[in-house]
């Protein structure tokens, strides 16, 4: 393998320094639609599972090194939506739905970022397929996907909003 330029070599690098930022920023995004009828302690509910799952990173890896965690020949088996939905199952039963998706949704967002870089496969359906990449575009459609799941778990865990309590309020008031 030929040496990589200054530039190649900076960028790689800010690739791997930014990546907890991204990962944190992705779930974040996936969780915001939660925001207003479940308040902002369902971003915790996202981006700490979205960040403490690279811990398997330094397992796998048996260090500490970021060039030992980075250079994985393929990531942890715990980068699956097997995982992903065991703690949202876990969240849901602790803080309610509206967290369960947001644990579910920060986790997955996390998976598909991993899977959409050219770094080691991620096995996103394991135990019943092998890991793998699958590229940018099916990385920012499922985060899509999971971004409007939180608009649909929004909408149907939340009881009435308060614009439509208030203004029911003045009309039951008016009448």
């Amino acid at each position: 393998m030929g040496r990589e330029s200054r530039s190649a070599r900076a960028r790689r690098l800010l690739r791997i320094y930014t990546d907890p930022l991204q990962h944190a920023l992705i779930a974040a995004t996936v969780a915001a639609p939660l925001v207003p009828r479940s308040g902002r302690r369902v971003l915790v509910t996202a981006v700490a599972p979205a960040l403490v799952i690279d811990i398997d990173h330094v397992v796998a890896a048996r260090s500490v090194r970021v060039r030992d965690t980075t250079s994985l020949r393929v990531r942890p088996r715990s980068h699956s939506l097997v995982v992903a939905l065991g703690a949202g199952a876990v969240a849901a039963a602790a803080a309610g739905p509206a967290h369960g998706w947001a644990a579910f949704g920060g986790l997955a967002s996390h998976l598909m970022h991993d899977a959409g870089d050219r770094a080691a496969p991620t096995p996103v359906l394991w135990p019943f397929a092998r890991a793998r990449q699958l590229g940018r575009r099916r990385q920012v459609a499922v985060t899509a996907a999971l971004v409007i799941g939180s608009v649909v778990v929004s909408r149907a865990t939340a009881g009435p909003s308060r614009a439509r309590s208030s203004s029911a309020g003045a009309d039951a008031g008016g009448a």
